[in-house]
């Protein structure tokens, strides 16, 4: 693997390699000693926005594995800090941009390994995360049902479409009628209470601002549990670690995959710089 821009030009075999991979890399996260000798003497290098959970995970992936990270933000040229590291010998570039074309562009010409750290419409990296703790908490990956709400991190959408029709799932996303603005992919309901029914797990996108949460989520506060309950038994959640109980309010859902996200998502940077490491 040579870069890695969206998981719609991967085929099952390769996801598949990636999530396997990032399972055994999931033993050195949790381990007490967090050091392989997979990256030595390799330099991974990345440009974001700002910090944020993919900087992060890339940052610690690359010590964990004994190479070593650099770290640029809020570039006013992206591009050309990206030919910058390249031309400097940085063995893998990770890039995070709105504009989808800047990854495509610059892994066309760069000499080294190119990742999209997330862009306007991809996020390879969160969408495998999101796979993993899917396939560690359903027992893989296969036949599975998800549901979408939100209107926010849509860029995770085509990827999810295309993963999970790989392995024979189903991809749904629940937008209510009202909302004209954000653009449809995929299969989109209208109806709340059909979209949970049944499904294996909930996606959580957040909301835009402006967004009312009454309309996305069907209460005020968030997802209800009354939701979650139509879908199917112990329905995984990713993206939000609370739902709303009547009489209760906001209180921590028992079967949410954000902290077994967060380790995955690390493991899977990792699984990401091994696999072009040692192609």
């Amino acid at each position: 693997m040579k870069h890695l821009i969206s998981l719609t030009e991967l085929n099952k075999a390769e996801i598949s390699q990636i999530v396997e991979v990032a399972q055994q890399m999931r033993r050195i996260v949790t381990a007490n000693y967090k050091r392989g000798p997979q990256l030595i003497g390799s330099v991974v290098a990345g440009v974001w926005p700002k910090p944020c959970l993919s900087s992060t995970a890339f940052s610690l992936a690359a010590s964990y594995l004994s190479g070593t990270p650099y770290v640029y933000y809020n570039m006013d040229d992206v591009m050309s800090c990206c030919k910058m590291l390249d031309n400097m010998g940085a063995n893998t570039i990770v890039v995070s941009c709105e504009n989808d074309n800047l990854a495509k562009t610059f892994a066309t010409s760069c000499t080294q390994n190119v990742i999209n750290g997330g862009s306007g419409q991809y996020d390879p990296i969160g969408v495998l995360a999101d796979l993993m703790a899917l396939s560690i908490r359903c027992d893989g990956l296969h036949n599975l049902s998800v549901l979408a709400v939100g209107n926010r991190d849509t860029n995770k959408i085509n990827e999810y479409n295309h993963c999970l029709g790989l392995f024979g799932g189903e991809f749904v996303w629940y937008l209510p009628i009202e909302d004209l603005a954000t653009q449809r992919k995929g299969i989109v309901l209208d109806d709340i209470k059909s979209a949970f029914s049944g499904v294996d797990a909930v996606v959580d996108l957040g909301l835009s601002a402006f967004s009312e949460p009454q309309r996305y989520y069907g209460s005020a506060t968030g997802i209800p549990q009354s939701l979650m309950d139509k879908g199917s038994i112990d329905c995984a959640l990713l993206g939000s670690r609370n739902i709303v109980v009547d009489n209760v309010g906001i209180k921590p859902y028992a079967h949410s995959l954000a902290d077994l996200r967060e380790t995955c998502y690390i493991s899977v940077a990792m699984a990401v710089l091994y696999l072009m490491h040692r192609d």
